[in-house]
């Protein structure tokens, strides 16, 4: 449940500008700053791009935190609207298929999701059931 100080912002949120879009909703009332929320969705692609990045250089020691990144633009992309997306689009797909190419399925989930509302599931949640072909990570899920 949302923080109060959030539901207060939210209020205000609306007072000034009326209902806000989903995605605006979601970051007001997951303590998104005004200045985060004018960037939209770009910010959460661009960190799982660079994710994708140093995971390909072998540099895997935080692993666990590049794949919530994409957890995180996951939860953002279930925000927003396809007209906020399809800027988007292509890059975020150009990225998943580059992460399935330097990475390999595994049985059980090695990550989390960002928000913990729904059970893990293999075909929605992908990502989190692979693991780089290359480099070594503090628990191989076989």
């Amino acid at each position: 449940m949302p923080k109060y100080r959030y539901k207060k912002k939210l209020q205000a949120y609306i007072a000034q500008h009326g209902k806000p879009d989903a995605l605006t909703e979601y970051f007001i009332l997951n303590g998104y700053s005004e200045e985060d929320i004018k960037k939209g969705i770009a910010p959460f692609v661009e960190a799982w791009e660079e994710a994708i990045y140093w995971i390909e250089g072998g540099d895997v020691e935080e692993y666990d935190w590049d794949l919530r990144h994409r957890s995180m633009l996951y939860e953002v992309l279930r925000h927003a609207t396809d007209k906020q997306i399809e800027p988007y689009r292509e890059r975020i797909k150009m990225a998943d298929k580059k992460f399935r190419s330097i990475t390999r399925e595994v049985e059980t989930s090695y990550g989390h999701l960002a928000v913990k509302k729904e059970s893990l599931n293999r075909q929605t949640h992908w990502w989190l059931f692979r693991i780089p072909k290359h480099g070594v990570i503090w628990r191989d899920c076989g």
